[in-house]
């Protein structure tokens, strides 16, 4: 289950469908991204081939990053099955 989101264009995503506040290259794989981690009750769940899902350390100790494209990352908190605070980052 996802609790809350930082980023407004990933919200817009997860609730309605509208792509339009996110890049086009990353907004189909984005999508999947939100559904398998709604639907995920562990990490492992997560933890799809090509994502690359890793814990952050640094500033970012407790959160968790996946790759959606070279330079693009969500990053969310997990805990007891439930996903909060999922961002979308430009490195």
């Amino acid at each position: 289950m996802i609790d809350n989101f930082k980023h407004r264009g990933l919200k817009r995503l997860y609730q309605t469908g509208d792509k339009s506040k996110l890049c086009s290259d990353i907004a189909d794989k984005t999508e999947r991204f939100l559904s398998v981690l709604d639907e995920a009750s562990c990490l492992e769940d997560i933890d799809l081939p090509g994502c690359g899902l890793h814990a952050l350390t640094g500033n970012k100790r407790g959160f968790y990053s996946v790759t959606m494209s070279r330079n693009h990352r969500i990053i969310f908190r997990f805990e007891d099955g439930v996903s909060s605070d999922v961002d979308l980052v430009d490195y």
